[in-house]
């Protein structure tokens, strides 16, 4: 879920970024970085905390069914939810990478701030449709259907961000 967001709200400041017409690669390098920070903050402390309170409520019914396992447990609850944090924190900084790239070429001088605001594009769908058709793999349902459903999210919200811009 926060690779969605990541690459979403990635793809929504470079389309926002062409709208106003950003000359320079590192001001969109800038708000993509600072964006994919907070949203990695926000996803490492979010899934945290709902972890630790998870398996802290767990940990209290087995204190009362099974005391002799709660050391184990505890253990295991502060591994489980320090993983599923790092893993739910990194995931939306991994999904704005694809947009990142080609600014970041661009403020190097190897490309072309137009080339890049079209790369980064398709570097966001193509990253949405990855997180679809992983989706798409665990449940088992079609790979392709499930990734072009989030690559038609994903040009949703470019083409409702330059329909807002024209006004």
């Amino acid at each position: 879920m926060n690779a969605f967001d990541g690459a979403m709200t990635s793809l929504g400041v470079v389309v926002g970024s062409y709208i106003a017409t950003v000359e320079d690669p590192k001001d969109v390098l800038d708000i993509i970085i600072l964006g994919a920070v907070a949203m990695a903050i926000s996803g490492f402390t979010g899934t945290y905390m709902v972890e630790s309170a998870e398996r802290k409520r767990r940990l209290n019914e087995i204190e009362e069914s099974n005391p002799s396992e709660v050391p184990a447990y505890r253990r295991a609850a502060r591994f489980v939810s320090a993983f599923a944090a790092v893993v739910d924190g990194s995931a939306p900084f991994l999904a704005s990478l694809p947009c990142l790239l080609p600014f970041a070429f661009a403020y190097w001088g190897m490309i072309e701030i137009h080339v890049a605001f079209y790369a980064a594009i398709g570097g966001a769908l193509a990253a949405l449709f990855a997180v679809g058709a992983f989706l798409g793999r665990i449940s088992e349902d079609s790979i392709i259907y499930s990734g072009v459903k989030m690559v038609v999210a994903g040009t949703l919200v470019a083409l409702i961000a330059l329909l807002l811009g024209q006004q």
